[in-house]
């Protein structure tokens, strides 16, 4: 299984969304926006980037269109962010995980990145008091990839995931935005950068050593 994680896309750069659609010929994404009702900025950006064939899945069209028809079209599926604890009851009441053979690459931004992880530190229940952020909670994914996941680290109080991700015994990354890493059959085998002064890091399991990564194959 082919993987794509990544941190959060917010510029115009480009380096993530190249390297996917190089990933296979003749690429045809559907870009899944069940984690909320909000996806249009991020959608456009992403839409904006890449030049193949892009379909859409949301909330309010999930019942009015032919799904199946749009996941066995699609070789990329390409699950953006939100709410992960909302997009897996999507996906659990869809039963679209059925969608996610070898023939398919998995790519997930934010929520839909800790949706493919086992356990990832989520945001949807927290809020910002005095200009601090509070209330991140782990969430448990489907394991399609066998880590724990932050996204967004560059905000300062999720240094608390470098303590949490301990109790899953579990090799875990912290990426900030504008970052992702690549897995082939469950192993990490690449860094990807849109913004390069952006960090990737890795706690592993053995230590819980927080270790930088670079932008190259690993």
């Amino acid at each position: 299984m082919k993987c794509l994680l990544i941190g959060g896309l917010t510029n115009n750069k480009k380096n993530i969304e190249n390297f996917l659609i190089n990933l296979i010929p003749n690429p045809d994404i559907l870009y899944i926006a069940l984690a909320t009702d909000k996806y249009e900025y991020s959608y456009n950006l992403f839409k904006n980037k890449i030049k193949t064939n892009i379909s859409i899945l949301t909330r309010k069209n999930i019942t009015n269109l032919d799904y199946e028809s749009l996941f066995n079209k699609a070789n990329i599926l390409f699950f953006a962010g939100g709410n992960t604890k909302e997009l897996l009851e999507y996906v659990k009441k869809y039963n679209l995980d059925k969608y996610f053979t070898e023939d398919k690459i998995l790519v997930g931004v934010s929520a839909g990145a800790i949706m493919l992880a086992s356990y990832g530190m989520g945001d949807a229940d927290s809020f910002i008091d005095c200009g601090q952020y509070f209330n991140f909670k782990m969430i448990k994914g489907l394991g399609i990839i066998d880590i724990c996941f932050c996204p967004h680290y560059q905000k300062e109080e999720l240094v608390l995931f470098d303590d949490e991700c301990k109790k899953y015994g579990l090799d875990s990354y912290a990426l900030e935005d504008d970052t992702a890493i690549y897995f082939e059959d469950g192993r990490l085998s690449k860094v990807i950068k849109n913004e390069k002064r952006n960090s990737v890091y890795c706690l592993a399991n053995n230590e819980y050593i927080l270790i930088p990564l670079y932008e190259r194959n690993i």
